[in-house]
Formats: C-alpha cells, structure tokens, sequence
C-alpha cells in the first residue's frame, strides 16, 4: 500500500470516530436534558403539589379534609352548646329581670298605697267637729307668739283660752304685758295665767327666735319660762310644740326663716322638753306638705296660716290625743 493511500484510510477512520463521539455526546446530552426537565418538573410537583391525578394523593388529600371536617363539626358542636347555653342563662336572667321587675312595681305599689293611705290619715286627723274640740279643750290654754294668736282668731272655740302675742319669744314672754287678765289689766302670758287652774298648757315659741345665735341660750330661756309657768299652774301638764314649717319659697329665700333653722331649733325644744319631762308634740303633719314645707297658697306671708289650716292644727291636737 502506498503513503497515500495509508493517510486516506486513516483519516477515513479518524472522521468516523469523530461522528461516533459525537453521536455519543448528542445522547449523553440529551440524556442529561431529560433527566434535568424530569429533576425540575419534580421540584416544581414537590413545591407547587400535585395536579390531583395521583390516586395516593388524593387520598391523603380526603383525610386531611375529613379530618378538618371532623374538627370544623367539633367546633361548631362547641360552639353551638356555647350559644345554647348563653341563651339558657339570657332566658334564665330574662326571668330573673321580670321577677326584679314584679318586685320592684310591687315595692312601688306598696309605696303608692302607703302615701296615699298616710294622705286619706291626715284628713281624718285634721278634720274635728266642734263640739269634739269643745269638749277637749275645756280647762286648757295656748300660750305663744303670732303663730298661736292665728289659732285664737281662726279658731271659732269659746273652751281653750289664749295668751299670745305678736313678736313674743321664750324671753320676753315673762317681760312683755301684751294681754289682759281676768280684772282688764294688762299683764304678761304668764301672770295671765295666776286667773284660773288649768288641766293643759299649750306652748308654741320658737319662730321669732330662728335669729338667735345660741341656741343654748334660747333652750335656757325657754326653760325658765316654762318653769315659771309650773309655778303658776303646778297641777297642769305643760305640752311643748314643736315650730311648724315654712314655705318653700321662703325658707330658700330667707337667712332666718328656713327649715334648716327650723329643724336646728325643733331638736333643742324636744330635748329641753325631754330632759325636764315635759311633753313634745310636733304638729307638722297636720300642715306640711309632701317636701315637709307649708304649702304657698295657705299663707300670706310664707309664715302665718289661714283660716282653714289653723283649724287643722286644733283637729290634729284633739285626733292625736295630745
């Protein structure tokens, strides 16, 4: 074989052997093509889950429902018995409530019926027939300030006397000469007293003397001044008054004559009167009204009564046996 034709076949060889590698490369390449779409679609199944043709995953799929099913019902079960139970007590407490209610429309009933029981009382208590009024003030007398001189002039009695004055007070009731005695001469409330035995001896001092300012001191006038009158009448039972009510209107617009004085001086009355075993009585029921004030349309003056309510404060005497 000659040099030629050696290098042809060689060559020959060469490319062939060139294409075969080739050929190889292109099926490995391929090879590893595939396999890298394969690796990536896995990756891409694994991350973004299946397509629900896999029969296992499915499966696994409906047990993961069911199983939320299962607590979704057991939530909902609890949840119910919650709503049940929430509208057991609401019923309950609703029930409860009405009762509350029941009891308080009963409470408020009583109180209506109380009032107006204690209302159709005063009228009873209020309302006396002379000749009641007659009998029982037979052998008494009333002894005060204004306030008892309204009782004298409204009263219509011949029985009970009256020493009174205008502007007197527990002080110079044993100092001012401001009646008559049996002779006509004037003379003082309490020498007034020296004419006839008595069985009663009304008092009723106070409203002149809300101004003072020791109270002290009025409870040791007044005391001397009852004490002179057991002098007089040592046989007589002395009854202390209480200062009756003012009106609204002028207990808030007066500095001295209000209630909270009122009240202030009623308290060392009764227990002056207490201490020294006279009697207290407090007749301002018979005149004051629900707020404990003496209604504005019975006075002229937001002080002194008219004729109607002096004859109730005479009847509630009588009615309450005082």
């Amino acid at each position: 074989m000659s040099g030629n034709s050696y290098r042809n076949n060689r060559n020959a060889y060469r490319r062939k052997r060139r294409n075969e590698n080739r050929g190889l490369v292109a099926v490995v390449v391929v090879t590893i093509m595939a396999a890298g779409i394969m690796g990536a679609y896995g990756f891409i199944s694994l991350f973004m889950g299946d397509n629900g043709s896999n029969t296992k995953s499915v499966a696994s799929t409906g047990s993961a429902v069911n199983t939320a099913t299962n607590v979704t019902s057991s939530s909902s079960t609890a949840s119910d018995s919650k709503t049940a139970s929430s509208e057991t007590e609401e019923a309950s407490s609703g029930d409860v409530s009405k009762e509350d209610t029941k009891t308080v429309a009963s409470k408020t009933d009583k109180k209506k019926d109380a009032k107006e029981k204690e209302k159709d009382d005063i009228k009873k208590l209020v309302t006396a027939s002379k000749e009641a009024e007659e009998a029982y003030y037979k052998d008494t007398v009333f002894i005060g300030d204004s306030r008892t001189q309204g009782l004298q002039i409204n009263a219509g009695l011949t029985s009970p006397d009256f020493f009174a004055g205008r502007g007197l007070n527990v002080k110079n009731a044993r100092t001012e000469k401001v009646v008559k005695n049996a002779a006509g001469k004037a003379v003082t409330v309490v020498d007034a007293l020296k004419d006839k035995q008595y069985k009663k001896v009304y008092i009723c001092f106070g409203i002149n003397e809300l101004g003072w300012p020791y109270t002290n001191i009025f409870a040791d006038e007044y005391q001397k001044t009852i004490d002179a009158i057991k002098k007089i009448q040592p046989n007589a039972e002395v009854v202390v008054q209480g200062i009756l009510p003012v009106t609204e209107k002028k207990s808030k617009s007066d500095k001295i004559f209000n209630m909270k004085n009122v009240k202030k001086f009623n308290k060392v009355i009764k227990k002056m009167a207490e201490d020294n075993g006279e009697t207290y009585v407090d007749n301002s029921p018979a005149v004051a009204n629900d707020k404990g004030y003496l209604p504005g349309d019975v006075t002229p003056d937001g002080i002194h009564m008219n004729r109607e309510y002096c004859k109730r404060i005479l009847a509630y005497i009588v009615n309450m046996n005082y």
